[in-house]
């Protein structure tokens, strides 16, 4: 009997293949599986935030439904990463990096998540318009530099908007792919790059909870602890990165430096003395939401 849908069957198959070889990379490569599980435990964070704290207000609600939009996005970036589609795999970071703009907002803005629930299109984009919320973030900050505004932007170009320089996460050797291929260099970009953008977020999702129970808050502590203590240098000046993935990789390699004053992996400090607070917390992830990194 024919298949009426064999298309699309053979595409899925090849896709799952594609995955399996995506996984095989990274469980042979300590710096693509180590990436892998913090997306994991962040994916688990947001998973407690959204699911098993009870909310407890119509605010709190609808935060957990951002929470959900969070974790989607990252399923589904994982996903189209995993099965080679890089380019709309990217595509979902600058989603997150978004929501993340708008949670690190509410943050200090507690008061305007019921105006921003209520508001009609007109309002919605007057006041909460993703420029509109980059602008406030910088003013709060104190920041001429436009690092949010650069760093959007460059997802913009990359993954989000059809240009000619995006066509570098459709090609190989070159030459156009039609549909998904493995690419390593790709996958320990947008590993990378997810980390960035998805840990972040998450912890200024969190913050959205100031009465979570005991189990959450120390979740909440360890994965933003291991956000900022868990990446190492790397030399940025590497000759085989093509110019399309450097300035993710020159984002990770200097987050603790920035953050707190010293490399990643200094042993004369204790581990406890590395913890930090969860204001410590807070300011530092946001320094890196706001692309405080390069």
């Amino acid at each position: 009997m024919n298949d009426p849908f064999a298309d699309i069957n053979v595409t899925h198959r090849h896709e799952e293949r594609l995955r399996e070889e995506s996984m095989a990379l990274i469980a042979a490569d300590p710096e693509l599986a180590r990436r892998l599980h913090m997306i994991e435990k962040v994916k688990a964070l947001i998973f407690g935030y959204t699911i098993n704290h009870p909310s407890r207000s119509e605010v709190e609600s609808t935060m957990q439904l951002l929470g959900i939009r969070l974790f989607n996005a990252a399923a589904s970036g994982l996903k189209l990463a995993l099965s080679g589609y890089y380019q709309t795999a990217f595509h979902q970071a600058r989603d997150i990096m978004e929501t993340g703009f708008l949670l690190d907002f509410f943050r200090t803005s507690p008061d305007q998540r019921s105006v921003w629930r209520a508001s009609d299109r007109k309002t919605r984009r007057k006041l909460f318009d993703p420029v509109k919320i980059r602008i406030a973030l910088d003013e709060r900050d104190g920041d001429t530099s436009k690092k949010r505004e650069a760093e959007y932007n460059k997802l913009s170009e990359l993954a989000s908007h059809a240009t000619f320089r995006g066509f570098q996460l459709t090609t190989r050797g070159g030459f156009g792919e039609l549909g998904p291929f493995v690419e390593k260099i790709n996958l320990l970009a947008w590993l990378e790059e997810m980390v960035l953008r998805l840990g972040p977020s998450a912890v200024m999702y969190a913050n959205q909870f100031p009465a979570a129970g005991a189990r959450l808050v120390l979740l909440f502590q360890e994965v933003g602890t291991e956000l900022i203590q868990g990446f190492k240098r790397r030399d940025s000046s590497d000759d085989d990165l093509p110019p399309f993935i450097e300035w993710t990789v020159r984002s990770t390699a200097a987050w603790s430096a920035v953050l707190f004053g010293f490399g990643f992996g200094k042993s004369s400090r204790s581990r406890t003395s590395w913890i930090p607070m969860e204001a410590s917390i807070r300011k530092s992830l946001g320094l890196i939401l706001a692309g405080h990194i390069l």
